[in-house]
């Protein structure tokens, strides 16, 4: 009963991130756009937040395992809180990097369901510290579907406010009263005492160093697309953020879908097989996006690459969190996270710079990248093809 609760608890938290996320990360390059920055400060920021980010994933993710998961994930909510509430009041670009990474709202950082930067790491881990191995896949899955409905809700919101004459941009504002909410929620949470002898991991280190490896190139491609994904639509369809926000609606909607259906259809036997699918599929949709000029299709496109690469999250956790020691899980999740967003931070300023060029190279350059990242998880984890664990 008491893991059950502490389950809700964790969940009903990641709920209300991942809604603030919905909103906040179509937002954020709309927001910098709007105050007057070029596409390359903008690329700037973005890259400069995503480093900090990353940082923080690295560093706060080891200090959970360590010192404990419950209190470094209160602190991560009242820096979400302030971070939101204050970034409407400058316009240094300092200060807004800052803001941006400390918060994790980099367009994609923190994740739309929370997967990503510090807040995943230590939250996926606090799932598993109450859940049965055999159980890993269908509860990281039960809360990945519950954020991204939370996440869908919050990328509505957008065209609701804008079609109440509201000004979206305030939403920041609800988002930093969420944190606070967050945090709160986050105080009622069991204190398991599992922790990590060592600082840094010593029992898991070389499958966190080989699971760390595939997110370089995914990493590195999803950094040209996903922090400027709404100002790329804006650009190219001269949509308004309210349309943007239906079309990352929908998006989540089918992402929810295929979250909850993978985890029913593949055991942990074939998560490898499944990661490695459904990553080659997203890769060839972002770069077939680069090639149409219709709407209606880049809009399917783009709905059916986010739902194969982000439904198949639960699944790519699972397998994560199966092959690393329960007392460095966070860390291994903070590490792989690190990378990824740490080499992401390299693209934002240069698609930033070319996109005024070409409209469509970012897409391009980053479907080619992120197509390596499948066939590396193949050849370092081949051996685990078909091995029941």
């Amino acid at each position: 009963m008491k893991g059950k609760s502490n389950l809700i608890n964790i969940i009903s938290a990641r709920v209300l991130l991942s809604f603030s996320y919905g909103f906040l990360n179509i937002l954020l390059s709309l927001y910098l756009h709007y105050i007057g920055y070029s596409f390359l400060q903008i690329g700037l920021i973005l890259g400069t937040a995503i480093i900090i980010n990353a940082v923080l994933a690295f560093l706060l993710s080891m200090f959970a395992d360590h010192y404990g998961r419950k209190i470094v994930l209160i602190v991560l909510f009242v820096l979400f809180a302030i971070s939101a509430s204050l970034f409407l009041y400058t316009k240094d670009v300092i200060l807004l990097s800052i803001l941006s990474g400390l918060g994790g709202f980099t367009g994609s950082g923190g994740g739309p369901i929370g997967s990503g930067g510090p807040f995943g790491a230590i939250q996926t881990a606090l799932i598993t510290e109450f859940t049965e191995r055999k159980d890993f896949s269908r509860i990281l899955s039960i809360a990945s579907v519950l954020g991204m409905l939370a996440s869908s809700a919050g990328a509505f919101l957008v065209d609701g406010a804008e079609i109440a004459k509201i000004n979206v941009y305030s939403l920041f504002y609800l988002a930093g009263i969420l944190g606070i909410i967050g945090a709160a929620i986050s105080l009622m949470l069991t204190d398991n005492k599992i922790r990590s002898k060592h600082l840094l991991p010593k029992v898991s280190w070389k499958n966190i160093i080989k699971l760390s490896i595939p997110t370089i190139p995914n990493g590195i491609g999803g950094g040209f697309v996903a922090p400027i994904f709404s100002l790329w639509f804006h650009l190219k369809f001269g949509l308004t953020s309210g349309q943007i926000g239906i079309i990352f609606g929908l998006s989540n909607l089918f992402t929810i879908l295929m979250m909850y259906i993978l985890p029913r259809f593949v055991t942990p036997s074939k998560e490898l097989k499944t990661i490695i699918g459904t990553r080659i599929f997203s890769s060839v949709a972002l770069i077939l996006m680069a090639f149409t000029p219709l709407l209606l299709l880049t809009t399917a496109l783009f709905v059916l690459r986010n739902g194969m690469q982000m439904g198949a999250i639960p699944i790519r956790q699972s397998f994560s969190m199966g092959i690393v020691d329960e007392s460095e899980r966070a860390t291994s999740s903070g590490t792989t996270s690190m990378v990824r967003t740490g080499f992401s931070s390299i693209s934002p300023p240069i698609a930033g710079n070319i996109i005024s060029m070409n409209i469509d190279y970012p897409p391009l350059i980053g479907g080619v990248i992120t197509m390596v990242d499948p066939f590396l998880y193949y050849f370092l984890f081949r051996k685990s093809f078909g091995q029941k664990r």
